[in-house]
């Protein structure tokens, strides 16, 4: 259970679908990191999740209290380092297949096979000023390596950004980013 033993490590999956409320005895995460209280400073909590809805998003809200790190890849033209969203992707109209990558310094196209090598020469960088002891990683399905979830596929999925463009929700709940 939640409430029966000590833990120096903690994995916690998904967390955005974990129910708001344990058995009448409270939020699953707050149970789970009273669990590793004897460790304080030696302990180590993992969160992971696709974020759901902005706003009420339990990693979101995380994410926020972090350094709120963003992988940056160069641009295989120029060489500037970039975080990879859906806004800088490129496509002719109806042809989803011809996407493409557009730098945010040089304006020149990047083609998905450059990819392999942005993904190897990429750096996290943060973003945000934390406690110091709170580090948060935002990586997108931009991010997949060349053979699984393709920029074409990014670009004819019918996503619609929400809010401010900061996330890109799918039908189906899948978040992009924007």
């Amino acid at each position: 259970g939640l409430r029966s033993m000590p833990a120096r490590y903690l994995f916690m999956d998904e967390i955005d679908g974990y129910p708001g409320d344990v058995e009448g005895e409270g939020d699953p995460i707050l149970l789970a990191e009273r669990r590793s209280a004897t460790f304080q400073r030696r302990r180590k909590v993992f969160l992971v999740s696709t974020p759901t809805v902005k706003g009420i998003s339990r990693i979101q809200r995380e994410f926020e209290g972090s350094d709120q790190r963003y992988y940056h890849v160069p641009c295989p033209h120029c060489g500037h380092y970039q975080p990879l969203r859906f806004t800088g992707l490129r496509w002719p109209e109806g042809e989803p297949r011809q996407a493409a990558y557009v730098c945010e310094a040089c304006e020149e196209l990047i083609d998905e096979h450059h990819k392999t090598a942005m993904l190897a020469g990429g750096r996290w960088v943060a973003s945000a000023e934390s406690d110091g002891r709170t580090i948060g990683y935002h990586l997108s399905s931009l991010y997949s390596p060349v053979g699984w979830f393709s920029w074409a596929d990014a670009a004819g999925g019918g996503y619609v950004i929400t809010g401010s463009g900061s996330s890109i929700l799918t039908n189906g709940g899948d978040i992009i980013s924007g």
